[in-house]
C-alpha cells in the first residue's frame, strides 16, 4: 500500500510539474511545436448573454485550439474551407492574409484576432511581401464545434487570389 501511494504521489507531482512547465512556457512567450493541439469537450450547455455578446450552445461542443507555423509563401495555407462552428484566429507572429469567396482580402497581423462565422468560405496566405524578415508566420486557431463534427471542411475554390 505504501509503495502504491508513493508511486501515485510521484505521478501526481510529475503531472503537476509537467503542466506547470507547459503553462509557464506559453506564458513566457515560447510556443509549442507545429500541430500541437489543445482539445476540450464541454459537458454543459453554455449560455452567456451580455450587452453586445451572446454565446449559447444547445448541446455539447468540442473546443480545439491548434498552433500553426507557415513559412511565407504565395501558396494557400490549407486551401479553401469552411468551419462547422465559429472560429477564432489569433496571429502571434507575422501577417496572415485572408480571402473570402469573392477573393476580397484583409490582413490579420501579430497581436490581432479574427472571428470566423460558421459556413464562411475562406482561405489564407502568409504572403512574403507582408512578412519581410519573418521566418515563419505563427497563429492559434480555436474552433467551437458541434460535438463530433468534421472540421475544417474543404470546398472547391470559388476564385483565384
Amino acid at each position: 500500500m505504501r509503495r502504491f501511494l508513493l508511486v501515485l504521489g510521484l505521478l501526481t507531482v510529475t503531472a503537476w510539474l509537467s503542466a506547470g512547465a507547459a503553462l509557464g512556457a506559453l506564458v513566457s512567450g515560447s510556443l509549442p511545436t507545429t500541430g500541437f493541439t489543445f482539445a476540450s469537450q464541454t459537458i454543459n450547455h453554455v449560455n452567456i448573454s451580455d450587452d453586445g455578446i451572446r454565446l449559447k450552445t444547445k448541446r455539447p461542443i468540442d473546443i480545439k485550439t491548434t498552433y500553426s507555423r507557415l513559412a511565407p509563401s504565395t501558396a494557400l495555407a490549407g486551401g479553401w474551407h469552411v468551419h462547422s462552428g465559429p472560429v477564432i484566429v489569433t496571429v502571434a507572429v507575422g501577417t496572415l492574409t485572408f480571402y473570402d469567396a469573392q477573393c476580397g482580402s484583409w490582413d490579420v497581423t501579430a497581436g490581432q484576432t479574427y472571428l470566423e462565422s460558421p459556413g464562411e468560405v475562406l482561405a489564407a496566405k502568409a504572403l512574403p511581401d507582408r512578412n519581410v524578415g519573418i521566418g515563419t508566420v505563427e497563429w492559434f486557431t480555436t474552433r467551437l464545434l458541434p460535438s463530433g463534427a468534421t472540421d475544417p471542411v474543404a470546398v472547391d475554390p470559388p476564385c483565384t487570389p
